[in-house]
């Protein structure tokens, strides 16, 4: 049985429980109060990027999670370009300049099908950090499960 019994498992509730905290009624928490000891356990599922990084062509990331950079080695997830991470690039490119703008956290789910002919099916949250409503970072995490095309057919 899991360490984390009785506790929500989903990467991007967990993530967004966190930031509620952290927020305390202010539009976003500030980037300073971010502790990355304080999600030890989701950490390496975990990615932060400041905004003084996010329009580099190289070393966007402040922190990728050794699980996502797993992830693209492996080819689960298409292409290490340093473009956002997604099955899709684009929309998730569009979803971090939505939290951009916005200054309001971004849930994402969804499945696509990878090169192995395999059903993966992801949940990801983006969450901005900043003050006086300008986001300076944005940070989030992934998770995501493969499945046989069959195996999701039962369902």
């Amino acid at each position: 049985m899991s360490s984390l019994s009785g506790v929500e498992r989903r990467i991007n509730l967990r993530l967004l429980s966190y930031w509620e905290k952290l927020r305390h009624g202010r539009d976003m928490p500030p980037l300073s109060e971010f502790n990355p000891d304080d999600l030890r356990d989701l950490w390496e599922s975990c990615f932060l990027i400041e905004m003084a990084q996010l329009d580099k062509s190289d070393g966007h990331y402040k922190h990728l999670g050794q699980f996502i950079r797993d992830s693209y080695e492996q080819g689960t997830i298409k292409g290490d370009s340093g473009a956002m991470i997604s099955p899709d690039p684009f929309v998730t490119q569009q979803h971090f300049r939505s939290v951009i703008a916005s200054g309001k956290p971004l849930l994402d789910e969804g499945e696509f099908s990878n090169g192995d002919n395999k059903i993966v099916k992801y949940r990801q949250c983006l969450l901005p950090l900043g003050a006086s409503g300008k986001v300076e970072a944005v940070f989030g995490g992934m998770n995501f499960k493969i499945f046989a095309v069959e195996d999701v057919n039962e369902c």
